[in-house]
C-alpha cells in the first residue's frame, strides 16, 4: 500500500510540470461551464462535473501512462522492486485526484454562475451522494481503461482509441449542453442504477491489470 501512495504522490508532484495539459483542461472547463444553461436543476451539474472529470482524466492519464511508457521511464521503474499491480493502482490514484478536483471545481463554478443569474441550483441528497461516492468510482474506472489502452497497445492503436475516447467525451459534453434543464431530475432510482454501474465498472481496473505484463509494455513502447 505504501508503494501505491508513493507512486500516486510522484504523479501529483510531476503534474505541476505538465503546464500544457493543465492549461488546456482549465480553458476547456471554463468554456463549458460558461456556456452551461443550468438553472435550478442538479442534473446539469451532475452531468457536467462527470464529463469534465472524464476529460481531465483523459488528459492527465496520457502523461502518467503513455508518456512515461514512451520515454522509457516505466522500463527503468521495472528494474526496481515495484510490482506492476502497485504501479498500476498508484497511477490510477495519482490521476484520479486532480481529475476529481477539476470535476468538483466545475460543479462549484456552475453553481456559482447559476446563483449569479438568480437561478440557484437546488442540490438534493441523491445528487450529493452521486458526487461524493459514485463519481470517483466512475472516474477511476475510466482512468483504468485509458491506462490499459495506453500500456497494452502500440502508439498507432493508442492514438486511434484515445482519439475515439476524446470524441466520445466531447460528444457527451455537447449533448449535455443541449438537454432541457428544467427541475431537479436526479432520483434515488437513478442514483441506485448509476451506483450499480459504477461498482461494476470499478472492477475493470482489477481485471485489466491481470492482462498486463512488463514484457508487453516494453515491447509496445518500441513499436
Amino acid at each position: 500500500m505504501s508503494v501505491i501512495f508513493s507512486v500516486a504522490r510522484k504523479e501529483l508532484f510531476e503534474l505541476r510540470y505538465n503546464k500544457g495539459v493543465l492549461a488546456s483542461i482549465a480553458v476547456f472547463t471554463l468554456i463549458f461551464c460558461v456556456v452551461n444553461r443550468a438553472g435550478g436543476s442538479d442534473i446539469a451539474l451532475v452531468l457536467l462535473s462527470t464529463m469534465m472529470g472524464m476529460y481531465a482524466a483523459f488528459g492527465i492519464s496520457g502523461q502518467a501512462f503513455s508518456g512515461e511508457k514512451m520515454s522509457g521511464c516505466l522500463e527503468t521503474m521495472f528494474c526496481g522492486p515495484v510490482e506492476l499491480r502497485e504501479l498500476w493502482f498508484g497511477k490510477i490514484l495519482g490521476t484520479m485526484v486532480p481529475a476529481l478536483v477539476v470535476a468538483y471545481a466545475s460543479a462549484g463554478l456552475v453553481a456559482v454562475m447559476a446563483a449569479a443569474r438568480s437561478a440557484p441550483i437546488s442540490m438534493g441528497l441523491p445528487s450529493t451522494i452521486y458526487l461524493i461516492a459514485i463519481l470517483p468510482a466512475l472516474v477511476a474506472a475510466f482512468i483504468g481503461i485509458m491506462g490499459f489502452i495506453q500500456l497494452n497497445f502500440g502508439p498507432r492503436h493508442t492514438r486511434i482509441l484515445s482519439t475515439a475516447a476524446l470524441v466520445l467525451i466531447i460528444s457527451l459534453l455537447t449533448a449535455t449542453m443541449s438537454l432541457p434543464m428544467e427541475g431537479s431530475l436526479i432520483s434515488w432510482q437513478a442514483v441506485a442504477v448509476m451506483g450499480l454501474a459504477a461498482a461494476l465498472l470499478l472492477t475493470l481496473p482489477t481485471m485489466l491489470v491481470g492482462r498486463l505484463s512488463k514484457e508487453r509494455i516494453v515491447l509496445t513502447s518500441e513499436v
